[in-house]
């Protein structure tokens, strides 16, 4: 009942999507901590908070593009304006691949040293290595205690804190 209460409120008091998106978020957060903590303890270790930050990831964008459908229309739309070639409003098989193609490529421009187009080996290992590293930091910033897990709370105040970062804009 108070999810429903929070959602009519958000509306009701006209927040930005991405606003509503966090509260939701912030409501689900037991049901997405429970989802990851793989030892059942209430918190979450480093290796769980892979699996949890990759489910909040995943649960803002499904919320935002609850909230607000227009934003994923936007998103599809500018890609057809990108990809559409022959300007028939939709992609086909072809146009479909050069975008796959080029999303493919921007994700690993920044460690595909070669310029081959692809990683190899080595590569791979770095752009593993730089995930983990963001994950790492993004842990060591949660956990204020120092205790090596996380708690429901920390992982709220997170949420909060990032949701003041959306209002500034």
């Amino acid at each position: 009942m108070s999810f429903l209460i929070g959602c009519l409120a958000a509306l009701f008091m006209q927040d930005k999507p991405e606003e509503q998106a966090f509260k939701k978020l912030t409501e689900e957060l037991p049901k997405l901590i429970k989802a990851a903590d793989a030892d059942g303890n209430g918190t979450l270790k480093r290796a769980e908070f892979t699996a949890f930050e990759a489910a909040v990831r995943k649960a803002a964008d499904a919320y935002l593009n609850e909230i607000d459908p227009s934003i994923a229309k936007k998103k599809a739309e500018k890609n057809l304006k990108k990809y559409d070639v022959d300007g028939d409003g939709k992609l086909d098989e072809a146009e479909t691949k050069a975008s796959e193609a080029a999303k493919a490529a921007k994700e690993i421009r920044d460690f595909d040293w070669d310029e081959d187009g692809k990683l190899n080996e080595r590569e791979k290992q770095a752009k593993q290595w730089a995930e983990e590293g963001r994950l790492d930091g993004a842990f060591r910033r949660i956990d204020t205690d120092g205790k090596g897990e996380l708690t429901q709370e920390q992982l709220a105040a997170a949420i909060g804190e990032m949701s003041k970062l959306v209002k500034k804009k």
